[in-house]
């Protein structure tokens, strides 16, 4: 039991009860024996963050499958409940980009979390759901059905929801290696590149992460502080093909001379016109990152 004086997103012991449809009496006895983690306030009080949740979720599967995972005020959150607890991916999509497309980040968040707990693996979470609502949203920018800015803000609510989840799911303690996860300098889209930075930390690896627009032969300096084992590159979009060509030429070699496996992945790798060779490992979908 950890002692904290941060109640930022904490849950109380009776919305624990709650959610896990026991009494508050239970939490107790599970804090005290260390079936279930909390953290403890300056006045004592048990407090419980969401990754305290998944995790005794994951190692007691009854209980996932009993959990409330949201207020039922109306029927709308009795839906979105039911959808969440039988990962409905087919009805979670239009919630999801509806969601997106308001900037409803708490519900967003409840649904990314909610899946996790009853045990939707990750690689699901985001090729079954965010991917398709991303491609959608795309869709809809191209088609002048929405404004940039409201793809902007629609994609930016589904990045923050992936960070978010980022602090429930439970990571391995034993580090088995570091990866490299960037995107190139002329590439528009990073959220891809995000979802592989936490499907790599869930495997174990400490992840250097770039983020978006990363030089090629800005690498080098990586390579030589980090020492990475390996180097995953994301391409959805390049706004110039032949420099974007270029970099990526650069980086398949920087890679050959550290003797660093690369792996790349995204739908714009037939715009690159990469094709796979003895530098290069193409993934062709998250799932395959999560296995490479």
């Amino acid at each position: 039991m950890q002692k904290t004086a941060d109640n930022a997103a904490m849950i109380s012991s009776i919305d624990v009860a709650k959610i896990l449809g026991v009494n508050v009496a239970t939490i107790k006895r599970w804090t005290d024996s260390g079936k279930l983690d909390c953290v403890k306030t300056a006045g004592g009080h048990r407090k419980f963050l969401l990754r305290h949740l998944a995790a005794f979720a994951m190692e007691h599967e009854k209980y996932s499958q009993r959990l409330s995972l949201l207020p039922i005020d109306n029927r709308e959150d009795l839906e979105l409940s039911e959808q969440i607890l039988h990962a409905d991916y087919g009805r979670l999509i239009p919630q999801t980009l509806e969601l997106s497309l308001n900037c409803n980040q708490e519900s967003l968040n409840t649904i990314l979390s909610g899946l996790y707990m009853i045990h939707q693996d990750l690689a699901s979470i985001y090729e079954d759901l965010l991917t398709p609502v991303l491609r959608v949203i795309g869709e809809k920018w191209m088609d002048g059905k929405i404004s940039v800015s409201q793809e902007h803000l629609a994609s930016q609510t589904i990045r923050d929801g992936i960070v978010k989840l980022q602090n429930v799911v439970v990571k391995p303690e034993i580090l088995k290696g570091k990866a490299f996860v960037l995107t190139l300098s002329e590439e528009l889209h990073d959220i891809p590149a995000k979802m592989v930075q936490h499907l790599l930390e869930l495997r174990g690896y400490q992840v250097l992460y770039s983020g978006q627009k990363t030089p090629a032969e800005d690498t080098v300096s990586v390579f030589e502080s980090f020492h990475p084992d390996r180097v995953y590159l994301s391409s959805i979009y390049a706004e110039n093909i032949s420099d974007a060509q270029s970099e990526l030429k650069e980086l398949i070699k920087l890679c050959a001379d550290h003797k660093i496996d690369l792996y790349v992945g995204g739908s714009g790798l037939d715009q690159l016109g990469i094709h796979e060779d003895k530098n290069i490992t193409v993934l062709n979908s998250l799932r395959a990152v999560f296995n490479s």
